[in-house]
């Protein structure tokens, strides 16, 4: 396990500025063997998930196969589609569904409103843990143990730190937003614009991810919020329920 873990490292390298790695760039920012960074690129090139170029490797086509599987067949995906339509259909607002993995919160479906300036997290881009109203409302549902263990890997952060300056205020925080059921935050990854973001959940009660609707400050605000929370709300619980039944909708 420990070495599969070791080997998938190796696509967290992929990033805007580094869209080709070789066996160096793994070893150096790895601090991999160039013995084990050969045999691990061989491998996941056999599978698809790398693929060879003249200056190194790049993402492979497995990953298109696996995203348009996602895209079709997901769960939180097929019980969230006709949601957003009516989200965004209702407010005119951007709607997104938002998922965790390990520490990391990334949107997965997004349906676009009728604002036509882009967001700057869309669908694919992982999001800072700690400031936006999608990743503090999924952050608030962890288990104590969970939220511990982010708040000491993260402690330094200064977006952590504007939340609370120690674990008490810190876990206080995100008390207040579990009390609550939602989350609200304007201005924090996108200039100009308000999130409004409530939490899903597996068939267990575990917190899955959130869904998610963002306009500008102004559209926002032409809402009474008390609707706009209802709304979402109301959407998260429907999600959940049908994640819990297995029912998807497409």
């Amino acid at each position: 396990m420990n070495s599969l873990r070791r080997m998938l490292d190796i696509l967290n390298l992929f990033k805007p500025g580094q869209p080709v790695i070789d066996v160096e760039t793994i070893c150096s920012q790895l601090g991999y063997a160039q013995a084990s960074a050969y045999r691990y690129v061989r491998e996941l090139s056999d599978v698809g998930l790398l693929v060879r170029l003249p200056r190194g490797y790049a993402v492979g086509p497995r990953v298109i196969e696996l995203d348009r599987h996602m895209t079709e067949y997901d769960p939180l995906i097929t019980c969230s589609r006709d949601l957003l339509d009516e989200l965004v259909a209702r407010t005119g607002m951007h709607a997104l569904i938002s998922e965790l993995y390990s520490s990391t919160v990334i949107n997965i479906l997004q349906k676009h409103g009728s604002e036509t300036e882009p967001l700057n997290f869309g669908r694919g881009r992982p999001m800072d843990l700690f400031r936006s109203a999608t990743s503090r409302v999924i952050l608030a549902y962890l288990l104590p143990r969970q939220l511990k263990r982010v708040y000491e890997s993260n402690a330094a952060e200064p977006n952590l730190q504007r939340l609370g300056p120690t674990w008490k205020d810190f876990s206080r925080a995100m008390l207040t937003i579990r009390k609550q059921g939602y989350c609200v935050s304007a201005g924090e990854l996108d200039p100009g614009k308000t999130g409004l973001a409530a939490p899903i959940f597996d068939e267990k009660s575990r917190i899955l991810g959130a869904v998610t609707l963002v306009g500008s400050n102004e559209r926002f605000a032409a809402f009474s919020q008390d609707y706009l929370v209802k709304l979402i709300t109301n959407a998260a619980a429907t999600i959940t329920a049908r994640i819990a039944a297995d029912q998807p909708t497409s």
